[in-house]
């Protein structure tokens, strides 16, 4: 018999708020912090300089209403930097076949070094907690902390916390010179420019994919428009079968143009957000 996720998750009654130290307290992430914390990623990413930069569309989106999410933020209240966000924690929960919270956050590089980290995945861990043992069911759940490369101080606050790796992402790169050609795909197959009409039989097609792949449920209209603030329709397309009466979409990319990214890597390029083929055309 399946244990269910509400004892499995083994969620603390209450999950306070980081204690004040240093002049820091804490408060509920809203909304309302979205200048804060955009003037925070600027900070963040300026000394860390990892090969991306978080717009303000992006923060946006991150604290819209449209996910299931509980965040805070540390704000200094004394000192030349009284009033600032000076970090931040967010748990997001997620079902991509099965029950996930994310788990994102970050410490102004100015007051690092003084168990801010700490406190923040202290306050996650509890906090996904209790968001998964409010998920119906027995379904498998895991909760999720990415690590970019250079992060030991957040990897080994995560080992500490029982953390362990699972998997790794890698990003490939292709130049456009030299691209080869677009290959013959017959009569009644056809590569065409991304347009609102293909977006419902786009997210049809990713459903299948979804489910026949990952075993993952469908995707909601809305949830299919999340992640869209970079969107560049010129560059997505979808691969369409007309050999019925009805055009069927084979294959669908979607990209973005990370504009804010290209100072930082040093070149302009598009992201290849999406891509998929169903396997009745590969």
């Amino acid at each position: 018999m399946s244990i269910p996720l509400a004892q499995r998750a083994n969620a603390p009654e209450v999950v306070p708020f980081p204690g004040e130290h240093h002049g820091i307290e804490w408060e509920s992430l809203t909304a309302a912090h979205h200048d804060g914390l955009s003037a925070l990623f600027a900070r963040m990413e300026a000394r860390d300089n990892p090969p991306y930069r978080t717009s303000p569309d992006e923060v946006e989106e991150m604290l819209s209403s449209a996910s299931q999410w509980r965040g805070l933020v540390g704000i200094a209240r004394r000192g030349i930097a009284a009033g600032r966000i000076v970090a931040f924690a967010q748990v997001v929960l997620r079902f991509p076949g099965r029950v996930e919270c994310v788990c994102v956050g970050g410490v102004d590089p100015d007051f690092r070094r003084i168990g801010l980290g700490n406190a923040i995945v202290d306050w996650q861990e509890g906090t996904a907690r209790q968001m998964l043992a409010e998920v119906e069911g027995d379904a498998p759940a895991q909760i999720t902390c990415h690590v970019e490369t250079g992060q030991d101080d957040l990897e080994a606050q995560l080992k500490v916390h029982g953390f362990r790796w699972t998997r790794t992402y890698y990003e490939l790169r292709a130049s456009l010179e030299g691209l080869l050609p677009v290959p013959d795909l017959g009569s009644y197959m056809s590569i065409e420019a991304w347009g609102p009409q293909w977006e419902e039989p786009a997210l049809r097609a990713a459903n299948r994919l979804n489910e026949s792949e990952w075993g993952r449920p469908p995707l909601t209209q809305e949830q299919w428009m999340q992640g869209r603030t970079a969107f560049a329709p010129e560059w997505s397309f979808v691969a369409v079968d007309r050999t019925g009466d009805r055009p069927r979409v084979a294959g669908f990319l979607l990209a973005s143009r990370y504009e804010q990214d290209w100072a930082a890597l040093g070149w302009r390029e598009g992201y290849i957000d999406q891509l998929g083929v169903l396997s009745q055309w590969r």
